[in-house]
């Protein structure tokens, strides 16, 4: 078998649907094999040093029940209310088995519907009838979402056990004039420590890093745009004060904001960026974050 796998895995690099058809017991074998492709060294997250391996490390051994929680787009909602109070999340109008449940005679024109148990699972509509003329295509769309399991992209745990839902919520991004900005804030142990600048030029996403003094750092992830030095943001001190309550409980996490000059909240809480394989520009980056990334002791709970 296995000689097949690593024909399969040289067909696919380790990406969808290399890990829905690859049994378990080589699931780390494979899931290093493309990290150590990826990032250009030998990719060890039972021993390790650079901020990816801890990342991985931390998947595995740190409140991975929580996380399982927090991963579900639709149960981060009522934690980030407890935490930092209503109103700092997108208002959600609906839960729902499948898509023909969707009654959207009851829905305002612009929405966005998602599933909750994964990445990149989202379609925008700002009336109802592009809703109506799609309607067999988006209900297929979303039957293929539902089916998915997504630890099977990534081999990411807090995926595993998402009881899958699709949801309407309410429309926030500015599609109109195709410009939009959002904060990554990396947290480490509690503390917000850098910010990653996300933003959308037509087609293209742009990003730069700054610390939280708000001073360019001189590096980010490779192979990507990068935007024009931005400006310190008015809304920043607010969102790293949230971000620095909601990071409380986790060795890292990455808190992602969309704000505008009235209004912030958070987009989703992240604990593995790039599923642990972030491709930044030079291998001392990696190992730079990793020595800001001291690792607990395995959390006994996870599996």
């Amino acid at each position: 078998m296995k000689y097949f796998l690593d024909k399969y895995f040289e067909k696919t690099n380790g990406f969808y649907p290399f890990f829905k058809y690859c049994p378990r017991i080589y699931w780390d074998y494979y899931i290093c094999k493309r990290a150590s492709n990826i990032l250009g060294y030998k990719y060890n997250w039972k021993e390790p040093k650079t901020f990816n391996e801890k990342l991985r490390w931390l998947i595995f051994n740190e409140k991975l029940e929580l996380k399982t929680k927090l991963a579900d787009k639709i149960l981060v909602k009522g934690y980030i209310s407890s935490k930092i109070g209503c109103n700092h999340s997108a208002e959600l109008y609906g839960i729902y088995n499948n898509f023909e449940e969707i009654d959207f005679s009851i829905l305002p024109e612009k929405i966005a519907i998602k599933a909750n148990h994964g990445w990149r699972m989202n379609i925008i509509s700002k009336n109802k009838n592009f809703i109506y003329k799609n309607y067999r295509n988006i209900n297929k769309i979303t039957k293929n979402w539902l089916n998915i399991n997504y630890e099977e992209f990534s081999v990411e745990p807090q995926y595993r056990n998402i009881n899958r839902k699709l949801f309407a919520e309410y429309l926030r991004s500015d599609k109109e004039n195709h410009l939009r900005n959002e904060l990554q804030i990396y947290c480490f142990h509690g503390t917000p420590l850098l910010c990653e600048l996300k933003k959308y030029i037509n087609n293209n996403i742009g990003y730069q890093l700054y610390d939280t003094n708000w001073k360019l750092q001189n590096f980010t992830h490779s192979n990507i745009f990068f935007a024009a030095e931005e400006m310190r943001p008015e809304k920043l001190d607010e969102i790293l004060e949230y971000s620095k309550i909601l990071s409380q409980d986790f060795s890292f996490v990455r808190i992602d904001f969309a704000y505008n000059q009235n209004d912030v909240h958070v987009v989703e809480m992240t604990f593995t960026p790039c599923s642990a394989i972030i491709p930044f520009d030079d291998i001392k980056t990696d190992i730079y974050l990793g020595e800001m990334l001291s690792l607990p002791k395995k959390d006994a709970k996870n599996v």
